[in-house]
């Protein structure tokens, strides 16, 4: 590769057009013809895309206060990121499922959650939504570190439900928990289908 110096381009990066590419490797200024990045759009990629724009949708749906975001920013701040790319960041590493139906025997339903920490387990709680209510159904023991981890969630009437994975440590001033702005993400990237499944039950 040919090599290029200049006192006057001691620190020149990105694209030139469509042409060439500038960039700084081991303090070393280097370029290269610029390439068309890659979209395959493959069915795993669109899923984690989904994934990534519903955890974003919900961030901007849920944290709408100051004092929410400052919650998050506060708990973010050890790791010299924001509250959001937080949020963001546990969301695209955990994932949750639940069958689509569960049965109703009479008086109750058993429905069985399936979960991945994207997050420290002992900060996750996994809480369930019915529509109207916020119940958190972390079982007494805590959740589990490791792939594909499952716990049984008992209901004791019919309805549509959501789980959702919490950080416990979100949590403004003066509130108790659970709160809708400590639940992160309801989804999975489904990648045989391309999209993000919801772990959303009907009993």
């Amino acid at each position: 590769m040919p090599k290029w110096s200049s006192p006057l381009f001691s620190d020149i990066r990105n694209a030139l057009g469509e042409s060439v590419v500038f960039s700084i490797w081991k303090g070393r200024v280097y370029f290269r013809s610029w390439v068309k990045p890659a979209n395959p759009q493959t069915n795993p990629q669109q899923a984690h895309r989904d994934v990534m724009a519903k955890l974003v949708a919900r961030w901007k749906a849920v944290i709408d206060t100051q004092a929410k975001k400052s919650a998050w920013n506060a708990v973010a701040l050890d790791q010299l990121i924001t509250g959001y790319n937080l949020f963001v960041k546990e969301g695209r590493k955990s994932k949750i499922s639940a069958a689509v139906t569960a049965a109703w025997d009479g008086t109750q339903a058993t429905i069985t959650i399936t979960y991945t920490l994207g997050f420290g387990a002992a900060d996750a709680r996994i809480y369930r939504w019915d529509g109207t209510n916020l119940v958190d159904v972390t079982p007494t023991g805590g959740l589990s570190p490791g792939a594909n981890q499952t716990f049984d969630d008992v209901v004791t009437a019919q309805g549509t439900y959501e789980y959702y994975i919490a950080d416990s440590r979100v949590l403004v001033s003066g509130d108790t928990a659970p709160q809708d702005y400590q639940a992160i993400t309801k989804w999975e990237p489904d990648e045989a289908n391309g999209v993000a499944k919801e772990a959303k039950v009907t009993v």
